[in-house]
Formats: C-alpha cells, sequence, structure tokens
C-alpha cells in the first residue's frame, strides 16, 4: 500500500473557492475605494470631475 499524504480533492476545492472569493472582494473594494478624480479648487472656483458623476464645478465666493 502506498502512503497517501496528499490533500483531500473537497479541501482543495474549498481552499480554491475560498481564494477565489478574496480576490474578487479585494478587487470590488479597491474598485469602489479608488476612483479616478480630478479636484479643481483654485481662486473662484471649487469642484471636481469623475467618470461616474460627471463635472461637478462651482464658481463664486459664495459656494459650499
Amino acid at each position: 500500500m502506498a502512503n497517501q499524504s496528499g490533500m483531500s480533492p473537497m479541501l482543495a476545492f474549498v481552499l480554491g473557492a475560498v481564494l477565489v472569493a478574496a480576490i474578487v472582494a479585494g478587487y470590488v473594494y479597491y474598485q469602489r475605494t479608488h476612483r479616478d478624480v480630478v479636484k479643481i479648487d483654485v481662486p473662484g472656483f471649487q469642484g471636481e470631475i469623475s467618470k461616474d458623476k460627471g463635472i461637478d464645478i462651482q464658481v463664486g465666493k459664495d459656494r459650499q
């Protein structure tokens, strides 16, 4: 008889599924937290330009 010291197929499948789930969760987290945003902050103008929200610029002294 041969000595079987390998990992069971079910355990290997579960570990693989956990690894894939962790990679997908990391990718989704990265995409949500690292948006491409250009911020504008010069005298008289303030705002930002992003892919998902478009252009948002305020002009004048009474901006908020």
